[in-house]
């Protein structure tokens, strides 16, 4: 086997797709399929299950997945040390990052890395922050830009980059939600509400109403805070999002932050990686032009 067909199976690991993957890597499926079923055959068990619904891993893919890291990891790493003795930092850097954070934080954010290291390739990849902790922990990608949890595991790193406040946010056209919320008081058991599905923000959600005692009546669980505002907008209900995710969004004025108290928690954006990565010149490089 070679780099290349491990590069293959990461990428098929990450999507279990072998479309996406044929797609994204500029191969028929045809040929990724026989590049996989020629892995295996010379590994000599099974790796992904595939059938008519689904493609998974098996637990020899698994591991074999975490053999792929790492051996591209050294390679990267004896590439990064070899360049440098060269003074020049050349190869790749995976990326996971929210629209958001794509558009609002990453060029800031990576201006510098880019100006100092052109030769150092940014590969990206456009998520749910939900995800990204996860993207880290598997090892599909070097580092990520998303929500930063109130703590992290031992084997990660992270640094804040900016703080948001998460905010109530209602429509802005005259409305049945409008008139729920324009009174003196809000009665929060007859408020439809628009709230994240999963994550941290539902966390924080979760939290707040059950610290004022309130059982809030759920119009939708969504994916997405920008779906969250589509929602809002229409009029369906309140939603609550990221304040820096209301800026950034083209329905800013079709919506308006409720001044609610107590206030809910403020999110911190920020990027994070796992410790042992900063082994690779290449990340260390980025890590240190986005702390430093």
């Amino acid at each position: 086997m070679d780099l290349d067909t491990l590069r293959l199976f990461l990428h098929l690991s990450r999507t279990l797709h072998f479309g996406k993957t044929s797609q994204d890597c500029y191969l028929s499926p045809s040929t990724l399929s026989r590049i996989i079923k020629r892995l295996e055959e010379d590994l000599g068990h099974a790796l992904f299950i595939r059938n008519n619904r689904q493609v998974t891993l098996t637990p020899q893919g698994i591991q074999f997945r975490q053999y792929a890291v790492d051996v591209l990891a050294k390679w990267e790493c004896l590439q990064g040390q070899l360049n440098e003795d060269a003074k020049v930092l050349q190869g790749e850097i995976s990326l996971y990052c929210s629209v958001t954070a794509c558009y609002s934080i990453l060029p800031k954010t990576l201006n510098n890395f880019r100006q100092l290291y052109p030769d150092i390739h940014l590969k990206l990849e456009i998520g749910n922050s939900v995800n990204a902790l996860q993207k880290i922990k598997d090892n599909s990608v070097d580092l990520i830009i998303a929500t930063l949890p109130d703590s992290i595991s031992s084997d990660l790193i992270s640094y804040v980059l900016t703080i948001t406040p998460l905010v109530f946010v209602a429509p802005t056209a005259p409305c049945s939600v409008s008139t729920q919320i324009d009174g003196p008081t809000i009665d929060w058991s007859h408020v439809p509400m628009i709230l994240p599905q999963t994550g941290l923000a539902r966390s924080y959600v979760n939290k707040w109403f059950q610290e004022q005692d309130l059982t809030p009546k759920v119009y939708s669980e969504v994916v997405g805070h920008e779906a969250i505002l589509a929602l809002a907008s229409m009029g369906c209900g309140v939603g609550i999002v990221p304040q820096l995710v209301l800026e950034k969004s083209p329905l800013q004025s079709e919506v308006r932050i409720l001044q609610i108290t107590p206030k809910l928690p403020e999110f911190k954006v920020g990027v994070c990686i796992q410790k042992k990565k900063l082994q690779s010149s290449l990340v260390q490089a980025c890590w240190n032009s986005i702390k430093f």
